[in-house]
């Protein structure tokens, strides 16, 4: 436990549960869970099996298990777990990222990379290779970024676009001098 008014800077390991209710300024390493009380600040790093916050974390996060954010928590940072509760009023400020959803991991299999790639033909169709995401980093996560897969071949070029069609101009009303003028002709027929 580090109790309240208490502040310590640098890197924490353990394989037991940590309880901060004071502040924590570095890397946090457990085993165990981590709980940041509701007057506590926790600016670090953080890799634990459970994590339950009421205070202030600023950090990224990687738990194995569970992250529970309750409603005076506030959090800068991105959160890697497999279980994420942000209960209401809680603020979150990063990316949460849970992992794959159940079913769709089984569906998706990783392409094995060739060390040749074997010459095609012109008329041979080509296609996009698609892979399953990285898995979670085990170490300390740094922030994450969206990332853009780049296809293993060059894809088919895309289908050439439409012209535009051609702008009409409407012409402009007719004035009442022209609107005569068709009426007098009218007239003398």
């Amino acid at each position: 436990m580090i109790a309240a008014g208490t502040r310590v800077s640098g890197r924490l390991e353990g394989a037991e549960d940590l309880d901060v209710f004071g502040s924590v300024e570095g890397s946090i390493q457990l085993a165990g869970d981590l709980l940041v009380d509701g007057d506590a600040r926790v600016d670090a790093t953080v890799e634990v099996e459970h994590l339950t916050v009421h205070g202030v974390l600023v950090g990224d996060v990687t738990a194995s298990g569970r992250v529970e954010l309750h409603s005076t928590a506030r959090v800068v940072g991105d959160i890697v777990a497999p279980q994420v509760v942000v209960h209401e009023g809680a603020r979150v400020r990063g990316l949460i990222d849970m992992g794959e959803p159940e079913g769709q991991a089984s569906t998706r299999r990783a392409k094995p990379a060739a060390t040749t790639t074997p010459a095609r033909s012109r008329s041979a169709p080509r296609s996009v290779a698609r892979s399953a995401p990285a898995p979670a980093p085990r170490g300390p996560v740094s922030r994450a970024r969206p990332v853009r897969a780049e296809p293993d071949e060059p894809s088919e070029p895309p289908p050439p676009a439409e012209p535009p069609e051609p702008e009409v101009e409407e012409a402009p009303a007719p004035t009442k001098a022209a609107t005569k003028r068709r009426s007098v002709k009218k007239k003398k027929k």
